[in-house]
C-alpha cells in the first residue's frame, strides 16, 4: 500500500487508514491479529499478563509505569513486541476518541440544523477469532 493515498492525500479518513493499515496489518514481530485484538481493546481475548498493561494504556496512558513494561519482558514479551503493542493500542484509543468526537458533532449540527461535519470516523477492523488470537498471544509472549 502507498504511503499516501492514490485519491486525495488530504482527505482525513484516507490518511488514518493508511496509518492503520500501517500499524495493524504492516511488518512487525507481533502478530497483525494480537495488534488488532490489542488495538479493539477486546480483552477476552488479551491474554491476562497483557491486560492490565492494555487497560492502562487504552484508559490512563499516562499512569503506566516502567515496572508494567518490564513485567512484560519478563514473561517473554520483546522490546519490540511491547512497542509495536503500544501503538496498536494508541491507535485504537485514538480511534475511538475520534469517533466519539464526530459523533458529538454531528449531534450538535442536527440540533442546531447545520449539515454534518465533511470528515468522517474511519471503521476499524475487526480482530481474528477468540480462540485462535488467544493461543497467538500466548505463544507469541511464550517465544
Amino acid at each position: 500500500m502507498p504511503l499516501v493515498p492514490d485519491d486525495d492525500d488530504t482527505v482525513p479518513e484516507s490518511l488514518f487508514a493508511v496509518l492503520r493499515q500501517a500499524v495493524l496489518d504492516g511488518p512487525g514481530s507481533t502478530p497483525s491479529r494480537v495488534r488488532h485484538v490489542v488495538a479493539h481493546a477486546k480483552l477476552d481475548e488479551v491474554s491476562h499478563e497483557l491486560r492490565g498493561y492494555v487497560e492502562t494504556m487504552r484508559e490512563h496512558a499516562w499512569r503506566s509505569t516502567d515496572e508494567q513494561v518490564r513485567e512484560l519482558l519478563a514473561v517473554g514479551w520483546s522490546e519490540d513486541q511491547v512497542y509495536e503493542l503500544t501503538v496498536a493500542v494508541a491507535l485504537g484509543a485514538g480511534q475511538r476518541r475520534l469517533d466519539a468526537g464526530l459523533a458529538a458533532i454531528t449531534r450538535a449540527q442536527q440540533r442546531s440544523g447545520e449539515p454534518a461535519p465533511a470528515v468522517r470516523a474511519v471503521p476499524v477492523q475487526s480482530a481474528a477469532a477468540p480462540a485462535a488470537t488467544q493461543a497467538e498471544v500466548t505463544r507469541h509472549a511464550a517465544a
